[in-house]
């Protein structure tokens, strides 16, 4: 199979793509009329090749000039005769628009839909879709790869180790849990005895910030054996990114003095992460941490970050350019997804189970 990589505006992801693959870029010139109009010249021929286009957001770009800028390169390379049109597509856009709230309202991520499998879109590569419906929504292949093994390792690799150093250092070494000679026949008060609970599991708690994140949360707590907590938020509809009310489900007062991280799939204006954060303080939790697969972090999201000081860090991906938002927010750490989405590519050019990039 003969492949092609292209690249939208922002070309920090597909390199790291390319580097994953050893396929180089296929170079392309893409520029803009003074109207706005795009206009798009892939400059190599892709004939009865297989294209993947990486799209994702540019640091100065619009979700509409983005997703227009995609159907262009889409009908580009449809229209040069290539073999297949795969996108790689991390953050789809207008993902929160999946149903109908109310009468007279679109559905708009089955418009987003319809709109790349008319342009000529073969198979579709996303990361974390807010609503696990979408997938539904096109009649094509669509991949709807998961972040939880990247999100798992950051956490071993930076989060616990640091977090676990200041607590060994401030009590005294744990007895070992399992006996240099264990007895033959276990007694009843050995088989009730409950299960030590692990170092990491006595700092920190995962935290569901609302429904919608219940499962993945769950999903998280199951991997790394941390108990849960789940929140609920009322909002007003009628304003949009706003919440009248968070509230912990259950008692939270076991989890005191623990550092509490937040699981979710994307934040925008930060009015639901900081609700959460203040709700979890005044119950107890000593810190918080969030992560997210897709850091949109709209105005003013940063501000909101920067003046929660029981908020320590915001964890995020690299599906959307980040480089102006980490200058402009200390707390901001960011992880990459090139590497799992070149994995991705590698076993649809070579024909392998994804079952893998699943779980």
């Amino acid at each position: 199979m003969s492949t092609k990589i292209i690249s939208g505006s922002n070309l920090e992801l597909a390199t790291q793509i390319s580097s994953t693959l050893h396929i180089p870029l296929t170079p392309r010139k893409i520029t803009h009329f003074r109207n706005g109009e795009i206009c798009v010249s892939i400059q190599e021929s892709v004939r009865n090749h297989d294209v993947f286009i990486v799209q994702t957001k540019g640091p100065s770009q619009s979700t509409n000039d983005m997703l227009m800028e995609l159907l262009i390169l889409i009908d580009a390379c449809r229209r040069s005769a290539a073999k297949s049109i795969y996108v790689v597509l991390p953050c789809y856009p207008y993902a929160r628009q999946d149903k109908k709230e109310e009468s007279r309202e679109p559905i708009t991520a089955k418009l987003v839909a319809n709109l790349l499998a008319a342009a000529g879109m073969t198979r579709l590569i996303v990361m974390d879709l807010h609503a696990a419906q979408i997938q539904g929504f096109f009649d094509l292949p669509v991949d709807n790869i998961y972040s939880v093994g990247l999100v798992r390792d950051y956490l071993q690799s930076y989060v616990f180790p640091t977090a676990l150093t200041s607590l060994t250092t401030s009590s005294t070494p744990m007895t070992p849990t399992t006996p240099t000679t264990p007895p033959t026949t276990p007694s009843t008060t050995q088989l009730s005895s409950p299960k030590p609970q692990s170092p990491v599991a006595k700092k920190f708690v995962l935290v569901s910030p609302d429904a919608g994140a219940t499962k993945r949360t769950l999903k998280f707590g199951k991997i790394l054996s941390l108990p849960t907590i789940i929140m609920h938020k009322q909002r007003d509809y009628s304003r949009p990114n706003t919440i009248e009310q968070i509230t912990i489900i259950g008692d939270a007062s076991q989890y005191q003095g623990k550092t509490a991280i937040i699981l979710d799939d994307m934040i925008d204006t930060a009015g639901t992460l900081v609700a959460a954060v203040e709700s979890l303080h005044s119950n107890g939790i000593q810190n918080v941490i969030c992560v997210v697969t897709h850091g949109i972090l709209s105005h003013p999201a940063l501000e909101r970050i920067n003046n929660c000081p029981a908020l320590t860090n915001v964890i995020v991906s690299d599906s959307l350019d980040q480089t102006k938002n980490l200058e402009l927010c200390p707390k901001l750490r960011v992880f990459p997804i090139g590497p799992l989405l070149g994995r991705a590519i590698d076993s649809i050019i070579n024909n392998y189970s994804m079952a893998s990039l699943f779980t």
